[in-house]
């Protein structure tokens, strides 16, 4: 008899037997893996977005989450409906945009619903808001959310929108203030996703998705 190694000493072990033939291989570990767009527990840790990036400027489209809390009886009940939150900024240079003097407008679900389907017949929209409405500040600030089609009949659109705030609450025409306005053109391609992501999101916006995910 021949050893090649002492037991116990620092021989390496001898191979197991190979599987018999037609045998399934045998199982490998498993690797967790963690990618950017995978929710955790909380949902509080993951940030989502669509952009589009043009020339001369670019949108990025956002969801404002629903909000709950719990009632007496410990029931989950809608608190805020949420949103879709629209952000435009205008070009600086090539592949860069001014994101700190962006102008932004959020569609509540009904709006975004309206949205989806002008999209879907190629026909165009708008919105007002007046972020102080209801309060002293009324009037300050006026916000237009306009998408129009494109007149060359490619199923593309115009994503406008424009900020006014005035200067002083006399509420006059004249009265002078800051006044931005941008607009970003949307291809067919991507107003379609645009479209896509309201239909699945406006549901979820008003809660209805927790009848069916609440534990």
């Amino acid at each position: 008899f021949f050893f090649f190694g002492a037991p116990g000493g620092g021989g390496p072990p001898p191979p197991p037997p190979p599987p018999p033939l037609g045998a399934p291989p045998p199982p490998q570990p498993q690797q967790n893996t963690t990618t950017s767009n995978t929710s955790s527990s909380g949902g509080n840790n993951v940030f989502v977005d669509y952009g589009v990036y043009k020339t001369k400027g670019a949108l990025k489209v956002k969801c404002v989450k629903a909000q709950f809390e719990r009632d007496a009886g410990g029931r989950s009940v809608l608190k805020r409906a949420g949103g879709i939150l629209f952000e435009l900024a205008n070009s600086t240079a090539p592949r860069q945009y001014d994101w700190g003097n962006k102008s932004s407008f959020m569609l509540s679900a009904t709006e975004a619903a309206e949205l989806a389907d002008r999209m879907a017949a190629n026909s165009g929209c708008s919105f007002f808001h007046d972020p102080g409405a209801g309060t002293s500040a009324r009037g300050a600030t006026n916000k237009k959310f306009v998408v129009e089609p494109m007149p060359d009949g490619s199923g593309g659109l115009f994503v406008n929108v424009s900020v006014t705030s005035k200067s002083s609450g006399n509420g006059g025409a004249n009265d002078g203030g800051a006044k931005s306005f941008h607009s970003v053109p949307v291809s067919y391609g991507e107003s379609a996703a645009i479209r896509h992501l309201i239909v699945y999101l406006v549901p979820r916006l008003m809660g209805f998705d927790e009848l069916f995910t609440a534990k």
